[in-house]
């Protein structure tokens, strides 16, 4: 069955890289794309990936690129790499200017990355338990990357272990000391920490990072790489919301916590409820073509929360009333705070 599976895998990436356009290409780009399609074939991931990055210098902002080389880093289980190429194809969104080819292939694309989530959980859960093995270690730098690791993959471990962020931040930037007076520049440190500080909320710090690290690029991939990730500090907190739970890194857990019932023990009729929400949004931010397709889509898990916690529908919901009347609040403003 297994043996299946891989050979499937390996089929569909295959009729993936068959099936771009060449015409479509500009000249440079496409030698490029077929020298990664023969690498593929003859089954040479290291030379596909080589010739995937060329071919991204050339046309960065091609969604489709970026997502088969994120594939064949994930198969050489590369995944911190594979990560960061995926997630910005899954944070993409169709353009007209590109066709409807194209934009046909980037929802598919995306579809398709949220299958890969469970196994990048997986692997960050490896790395997780490797700090607890070791926490004790005076390595303390080579914990805080570790750390940094299961975070980056596993986004689950970013909110339960929020209180780790704040020390290992510390370890990095006494590291990164040099980076940050100007004397060196260590790109990919410094990068790993912009991280930590956008999943620990000190947006600015980020920004800072991201802006700085513009001066050192190599290339307009590494350039369009950069950018997109300031840019994506920029979106709002309902924008990130949407691009969560589209890419499957938002779980039943993440909306138990939402709603205020993460603390309860809830029955498996109370889960397929909460799972149903983030199934049916799911569904239809893949459809979703326009911002105002995609807010709306916000509105209706809203809508929905709001009125099944009227007809008391929802797990740990007495906790969670009892909490709002004490502060004075609606539910309304209550998941306005949390970003809906």
């Amino acid at each position: 069955m297994k043996k299946i599976i891989a050979f499937l895998a390996v089929a569909t990436l295959v009729l993936a890289l068959v099936g771009v356009n060449a015409s479509e290409l500009s000249p440079e780009a496409e030698a490029f794309y077929k020298k990664a399609e023969a690498a593929f074939v003859g089954k040479n991931l290291a030379e596909a990936e080589k010739n995937l990055v060329e071919a991204l210098k050339i046309e960065p902002d091609n969604a489709f690129f970026r997502y088969i080389l994120g594939q064949v880093q994930f198969k050489n289980q590369n995944y911190l790499d594979a990560k960061s190429n995926l997630e910005i194809v899954s944070r993409s969104r169709p353009s007209p200017d590109k066709g409807d080819e194209y934009n046909s292939k980037l929802k598919s694309s995306k579809r398709k990355i949220k299958d890969l989530q469970e196994e990048f959980n997986k692997a960050g859960l490896e790395k997780f338990e490797l700090y607890k093995q070791h926490k004790d270690s005076a390595q303390k730098l080579k914990l805080a990357v570790t750390l940094f690791q299961a975070f980056r993959l596993n986004p689950p471990l970013r909110y339960k272990n929020f209180k780790l962020l704040e020390s290992i931040i510390s370890i990095y930037e006494s590291a990164l000391k040099k980076s940050f007076e100007g004397s060196e520049w260590q790109k990919q440190p410094m990068l790993q920490l912009a991280f930590l500080y956008e999943i620990a909320n000190k947006k600015d710090k980020a920004a800072e990072v991201y802006m700085r690290a513009l001066d050192y690029v190599e290339d307009s991939n590494e350039e369009f790489v950069i950018t997109h990730k300031f840019d994506y500090l920029n979106r709002s907190n309902k924008e990130k919301l949407l691009d969560t739970i589209e890419a499957g890194e938002f779980t039943r857990q993440d909306l138990e916590e939402l709603i205020g019932s993460g603390s309860q023990k809830i029955s498996e009729d109370d889960k397929q409820k909460i799972e149903d929400i983030i199934a049916d949004a799911r569904s239809k931010l893949e459809d979703a073509t326009t911002d105002e397709e995609r807010e709306s889509v916000l509105e209706e898990i809203k809508a929905t929360i709001i009125e099944k916690q009227k007809r008391g529908e929802l797990p740990g919901q007495e906790e969670l009333k009892k909490k709002l009347e004490k502060e004075g609040k609606t539910m309304e403003e209550y998941l306005k705070e949390k970003g809906l």
